[in-house]
């Protein structure tokens, strides 16, 4: 498949698919480095868009249900999701909130209902309720579990019963818990389900995230203000545990849709507890095609903004402008990000797309 190749305002990036990359020095000054262009190997197998539908394993009658017990999701360890090794032990909490007219007692208990591919994860039936917990008060909620030796997608679901034998939920539906099992070292990726997020009039959302040995790609597809947009070189990063991880290379797929990856390893996505895709900005790919006129009118507008900066428009292989102005406080560094974003229409996110949190 030949190369994609697009011009991110003043830097060039190319698109590999299992061939080789060629870098393009860039024409203009820039106030962030272009990065470099190594192959994208996107070996990953993506994981489905869904966890797989339950089916009960479990011997239970019908319950009457309560209507007096109510219960609100707080917060939870192991989100959906979660990545673990063949045969991991890891312990679930949720931390659920009284919000019904009724205290719940000791004799109050997580039942286990239905599983997927037929496996419970080492559930036992029924986990009692640790404490006594009166309306407006949190309860922690725990079970030990064990992750099964094939890898592959797996779903366990409980439902919540009284001491009078009736059933209630968690903000109107089951517990429950989803893993993915996936051998250390090998590619695994995340399911993608409306994971966007929008800012400044422009929409991204994530269309896959594949990861496996010493990288990681996501994949995403944004709205702009006109074809002629894309992300900013140096902008776009993958943040594991609120660090954050540049993208070591990134393209245009096609119109609006993107592909950038990252020097991150499989080991260190399975650990994360949360991970997201962030895209700083954006802003005309290739420049404005009158360069020259959308410097003056940048020209105007800045001068008004930031009294004392001016320069005179000059659009060459040097740069928009020269005979640069600065204003008390500010660096010509400074400057030079104003003016070239003005230039370029730079619009700032951040959008942030999560993978898991």
């Amino acid at each position: 498949m030949p190369h994609a190749l697009k011009q991110f305002g003043p830097w060039l990036f190319c698109t590999c698919f299992l061939a080789g990359c060629i870098s393009v020095s860039p024409s203009l000054p820039t106030s962030t480095p272009a990065m470099a262009m190594p192959t994208l190997r996107p070996t990953a197998t993506p994981w489905p868009t869904e966890a797989a539908a339950a089916t009960s394993t479990v011997a239970s009658t019908d319950s009457a249900q309560s209507g007096n017990d109510a219960a609100t999701f707080i917060k939870e360890t192991y989100p959906d999701y979660s990545v673990l090794a063949p045969g991991e032990k890891f312990v679930k909490t949720w931390d659920i909130k009284n919000i019904g007219t009724m205290t719940w007692n000791t004799n109050y208990f997580l039942a286990l209902d239905a599983t997927s591919q037929n496996d419970s994860l080492g559930s036992p039936a029924e986990v009692n309720f640790p404490k006594d917990t009166p309306p407006s008060a949190t309860v922690t909620l725990s079970i030990s579990l064990t992750a099964p030796t094939t890898p592959g997608t797996y779903s366990v679901f409980w439902k919540l019963e009284n001491d009078r034998g009736e059933t209630f939920g968690v903000d109107g539906d089951r517990m429950w818990v989803t893993i993915i099992v996936c051998i250390p070292g090998t590619p695994c990726s995340s399911p993608i389900s409306n994971r966007g997020a929008s800012a400044n009039g422009v929409s991204a959302s994530l269309t896959s995230f594949t990861f496996g040995g010493q990288n990681a790609v996501a994949r995403f597809c944004m709205t702009f203000p006109n074809r002629n947009y894309g992300p900013g070189g140096g902008t776009v990063s993958l943040i594991v545990d609120q660090q954050s991880i540049l993208a070591s290379t990134g393209g245009s797929l096609e119109v609006g849709c993107f592909e950038f990856e990252f020097p991150v390893t499989a080991a260190q996505i399975e650990r994360a507890k949360t991970v997201a895709v962030s895209i700083g900005q954006v802003r005309m790919i290739g420049g404005p095609s009158d360069p020259q006129g959308a410097c003056e009118t940048a020209r105007l507008n800045l001068k008004v903004k930031y009294p004392g900066l001016d320069f005179q428009c000059n659009f060459s292989m040097a740069g928009y402008y020269r005979d640069l102005q600065l204003p008390a406080g500010m660096t010509r560094t400074q400057a030079d990000v104003l003016i070239v974003d003005a230039i370029e229409g730079a619009i700032y996110g951040p959008w942030t797309l999560n993978i898991k949190k």
